[in-house]
Order: structure tokens, then sequence, then C-alpha cells
């Protein structure tokens, strides 16, 4: 038998010699998070803290699996070889206790276009869909665009950390809502929930017909004092309402291979996704690239990911320690998951487009928070994904900008 690109790969022992201290080499490259930021203002020195992807090269388990790939030179429609299913499989069950039937997985090219099958299928134009903001943009853009009314029931702040507020929710749906959009873990404010959070919300879901679309791609950037709980791992009943939609391209920065996962336990949801995906043909092929890539990563690259999140929390306590001396009026968020940082700005007394102003003049990017929904406004999110010296560059910048505005005020 032919051997699959990853079936030889093995664990990476060595979680301490991965180059994250090393910034990227960029001669060649061309992403939006840099060079397209760079060009947009003819500004070669542009810091990027934007984008969610990372400025690390992938892990060796997968640049070994692409290179075989290239290296055999056919670039035809890929067949899922038993491997494929076996290493998505192992994952989740070794990593996250989530054994997933083999017959549950479907793949598509990213996370966002695999929930259009699910609109087109599940809800109608009027039906209602909620998100609970801030969060990613795309959540309120896809609703509108599949001609669905979006519900936004923002997250709350208990004891500086951000809860689900299901008694807003409870205000919010009524009888034409249909669907809710969950992001586990949490992008932009990085909170993992927990087992009882989901219980919780799965429960006031099946009581009233709500199903869940559960975008989990930030699955494996998880810090090694929390734990990532799959939807639809809590109960049966949760998993057969629910489809989960996930990648390898946040957890091992795989996202220009575009290949995503979909996780579906009820046959019904499953016809529902083969329909959607009929209409596009998008049933057959792939990107050889991506599912290699995934294969590996899966397979392979529990070490890495774990010296990453490693690497992570240093960055985090380097903005933390770095802000609460220098600009205390900003309240970092702690962080479950991901590799954001999450800043409250408003204690600086500033609007939003003055924050953003400010930032402008430090010359470096970052994702502002009120594109996010409701409850954004005044905040800010900062890419963590990236070598200390290149995050420090953009700290002193981002430290003198606005105790500049301070002394000029």
């Amino acid at each position: 038998m032919l051997q699959s690109p990853s079936m030889a790969i093995q664990e990476t022992t060595d979680s301490t010699n991965f180059g994250f201290e090393i910034p990227l080499d960029r001669t060649g490259l061309s992403t939006k998070k840099w060079e397209l930021e760079q060009a947009n203002r003819n500004d070669p020195s542009w810091l990027c803290f934007g984008t969610a992807e990372m400025d690390f090269k992938a892990a060796p388990a997968v640049q070994d699996a692409i290179n075989r790939v290239a290296q055999g030179g056919h670039f035809g429609y890929p067949q899922k070889r038993e491997s494929y299913f076996d290493a998505i499989i192992g994952h989740f069950e070794r990593n996250h206790g989530w054994t997933i039937d083999r017959d549950s997985i479907y793949s598509h090219v990213a996370i966002y276009p695999s929930m259009q099958p699910f609109f087109e299928e599940l809800t109608q134009t009027g039906d209602e869909v909620v998100y609970q903001s801030p969060v990613h943009h795309c959540f309120e853009e896809i609703i509108r665009e599949s001609g669905c009314v979006p519900l936004a029931n923002p997250l709350k702040v208990e004891n500086g950390r951000y809860v689900m507020d299901l008694d807003g929710l409870a205000q919010v749906v009524t009888e034409r809502t249909k669907m809710l959009l969950l992001c586990n873990p949490h992008n932009p404010v990085g909170r993992a929930w927990t087992h009882d959070e989901l219980s919780a919300l799965n429960e006031f879901c099946l009581n009233r017909g709500i199903f869940v679309l559960s975008d989990e791609v930030y699955f494996g950037l998880v810090k090694a004092d929390h734990k990532y709980t799959p939807f639809a791992s809590i109960s049966e009943a949760a998993a057969i309402n629910s489809a989960t939609l996930t990648s390898a391209s946040k957890s091992f920065n795989l996202t220009g291979t575009k290949h995503s996962l979909v996780i579906i336990d009820n046959p019904k949801y499953r016809q529902a996704f083969e329909r959607g995906l009929a209409k596009n043909n998008l049933y057959f092929g792939g990107c050889m690239f991506g599912q290699a890539a995934t294969e590996a990563a899966l397979r392979g690259g529990d070490s890495w990911r774990r010296a990453l999140m490693g690497y992570i929390e240093g960055n985090h306590a380097l903005l933390r320690n770095t802000l609460e001396n220098a600009l205390p009026q900003i309240t970092v968020f702690d962080s479950d998951a991901t590799y954001f940082a999450w800043l409250d700005m408003r204690g600086l007394g500033l609007s939003d487009d003055q924050i953003n102003a400010i930032i402008e003049e430090a010359r470096i990017s970052v994702t502002p928070g009120k594109p996010l929904g409701p409850g954004g406004e005044g905040h800010i999110r900062l890419n963590l994904a990236t070598a200390r010296i290149t995050l420090q560059s953009g700290l002193d910048r981002f430290v003198a900008a606005f105790q500049n505005h301070q002394k000029t005020a």
C-alpha cells in the first residue's frame, strides 16, 4: 500500500527548539497580515498585530508532509485515506477526550464557507440567528447576508472574566430564532467555555428548538491550566442538536492551505450539509496540500502546539507587565485560550476613533473592537503570535504613542 504524505510522521519530541523567538524572514512572502498592511501605508517598518495568523513557521511534521506532496509532483484530486480519519479521531480523543465517529467527519475549504450549507438548508429568510458578541465580524455578516436576522446577545463581565449571559439570551430569542452561532474557544475574549457553561447553553437551546452551529477553530490554542471542551462532547443530546466547524488552520498556522473539518452526528443535519455542498459541487476534490497538512498536524504536532502555547503565555505576560507599569488605565483580560490579548481601553477616556488614530500614529496594526459587535466598543484585540522581540518593539511604540497623547492632552 502506498504511504500517505503523513502516515510516517511521528510526534516531534523536542519542544524547546521550534524557533518561535526568531523573527520570520519575510523575503518573498506576501500576506494580508504584514505585506498588505505595509503596502497600504507605503511603510515597510509597519508592525502588524491584527490578522489572525501566526508569524511562525509551521510544525516540522507539517512542513515534511507538504514537502512530500510537492516532491511527488502530481497535484490532482486527493482521496482521503483511512490514515486521515485516524489522525483526526486520534487527535481529539488523545487531547480532548472527544470520541468522533468516522462517518461524522466532513470537510470544506474553511470555517466560514462551511456555515453556508447550514444557513441555506436550515433557515428561511427572516429567521433569527443569535451570536454572542464581541465576536469576529463575519458572524454578524454571514447571518445578515444569508437573509436571516442577526440577534446579538453580548457576553458580560463578572469578576473580571467574560461569561455567557443566559438571562439576556432568554430576552433576545423569539419563536423565529432557529440557530445560535457559538465560538468555542472564543475569539476575541479568549474564553475556553467550561463543561457547565456549555451544558447550560445546550439545555437552553434544546428547550427552544435552537440549533447550535459551533465554530471551534481555536481548539488547539488552550493554555496549560485550561481545557477545551467540544460542545458536541458534553452529551448525546448536544451532539445531535449541533454541528462542529473546526480546522487545523489556526492551531497550526495553516490558513492558506484551505482545509477545514465539519463534524455532524445527526443524520438529518448530515443530509442537509450534503445538499448544501452539492449546490456548488464542493463534495468533490479539495486541496491535497491542506489535507496532508491537516493529517500531519493532528498526528504529529502535539509537542509543537504545546511549546507554542507556552511561548504565547510568555508574550501575554510581557504585554500585561508592560501595560500595568506604563498605562495602568488599560485592562488586560486574562485568557484561557487563543493567541490574542483582549484589551479594555476605556480607562483612557478616549473614543474609538481617538484610540484608532493614536495606534496609527504608533505605526502598528491591531484589530479594533467596535466592528466585533456590541461589547467591543472601547476595546482592541492584539495578536501575540509573533517573536518576542517583535512584540516588544510594538509595545514600545504603543506605549510611547499613548503616553505622548496624555502629555499633550
